[in-house]
């Protein structure tokens, strides 16, 4: 994804990303959580949710810009990306036999892990595993964290920020930052959902129809 967006963002001047991107910091939310915000939680605390809204990546200076649709229902997790141009990049989905991802090309692309398939869709490691607890306001209570003064959460090599929307405990802006990627959601919509009866993602209902890359 990240090389496909590159190309996109041939078509997309400097200024427009620019004002994207300062659109989303003039839509920050005004409640900022605290160290207290936080609670420890477990696979079954986080509530099931539909969402979308943009997303910001810095990879060491450089910037991009997409836009993304994200539902948690139960145990699957699936998360579309697409270009500011509305171009579909992928679709990672996680649920309890592992995970699996449709490409640009509609192939579909099986890995041993998250991190492995983002890395290879999206050109960086998205903590997708922690992530729908973490903007929910849960560490993840099996792994080491630290809650930092400023209110932000440090744990599994990245530092989270989140900001709610007015009156809600609902996510506005969730900002992760490592050493190398400053990553920046903004949730335009953030609704409750019901958790689905199905324990699999659509995607490999629907592995026969398509074409499999493994491990390309």
């Amino acid at each position: 994804m990240y090389s496909f967006l590159h190309k996109q963002r041939q078509y997309i001047t400097a200024s427009i990303l620019s004002l994207a991107l300062s659109a989303c910091n003039s839509l920050m939310s005004e409640k900022i959580t605290a160290a207290s915000d936080w609670q420890a939680g477990y696979e079954n605390t986080v509530s099931s949710f539909d969402s979308s809204g943009r997303l910001a990546i810095k990879d060491q200076g450089k910037g991009t810009y997409a836009n993304f649709s994200w539902q948690n229902l139960g145990t699957v997790q699936t998360i579309e990306v697409k270009t500011p141009l509305g171009n579909s990049v992928g679709v990672l989905c996680r649920d309890n036999t592992g995970v699996i991802a449709e490409n640009s090309k509609g192939q579909i692309i099986t890995a041993s892990s998250i991190e492995e398939l983002s890395q290879r869709m999206l050109g960086f490691v998205l903590p997708f595993d922690h992530l729908n607890q973490w903007v929910q306001g849960y560490w993840i209570a099996d792994e080491p964290y630290q809650l930092l003064p400023d209110g932000k959460l440090k744990q599994s090599g990245w530092i989270i920020q989140r900001q709610l929307q007015n009156n809600s405990d609902n996510p506005r802006i969730v900002q992760l930052n490592n050493a190398r990627f400053d990553i920046k959601l903004v949730f335009d919509e953030y609704t409750d959902a019901p958790s689905q009866t199905s324990s699999q993602c659509e995607l490999r209902q629907r592995l026969p129809e398509f074409s499999i890359a493994q491990h390309e």
